[in-house]
């Protein structure tokens, strides 16, 4: 179990050898804990670790994925391409957007894409990367993106 959590849970990923899992919470913070014993790694610890998913909207591999005047929740979900080279978000805004990955660089260029009435609440490649899909909050929406 892994303890100390101050927040709730918004995205969870997996290191690529299955050893350790990453949270983001839901006071912005990034937790990486030892699995399967749940024990806290610290940060320095972490920095050289292959992801096998990448959900987070925190950290500096994303930072350039946030807008100017960006309230924290702004940008709600992310999901990193299978082939790693490009990071889909969705916002507040009801925008789908396409990053390069890594997207270090603060105000990135990106492509948004216009399809929610309202606020992105998550999205996922498919396991070929040739589709987005997307859901919405108040549309109740799943969009169907393809991918070129």
């Amino acid at each position: 179990m892994c303890k100390g959590i101050p927040s709730y849970v918004t995205q969870l990923d997996w290191s690529a050898d299955g050893k350790l899992i990453k949270i983001s919470t839901g006071t912005y913070e990034t937790l990486i804990f030892s699995a399967p014993t749940g024990s806290p790694v610290p940060p320095a610890e972490a920095e050289q670790v292959t992801w096998a998913t990448w959900t987070s909207v925190l950290g500096r591999e994303v930072v350039g994925i946030w807008p100017r005047n960006a309230d924290r929740g702004d940008v709600n979900c992310a999901h990193l391409s299978h082939g790693e080279n490009a990071l889909a978000t969705g916002d507040d805004s009801g925008l789908v957007k396409l990053f390069d990955f890594p997207s270090e660089e603060k105000y990135a260029k990106h492509t948004s894409y216009v399809g929610h009435s309202a606020h992105v609440t998550n999205l996922r490649f498919s396991s070929d990367d040739k589709y987005l899909i997307s859901t919405g909050g108040d549309d109740c929406c799943v969009l169907v993106w393809r991918c070129q």
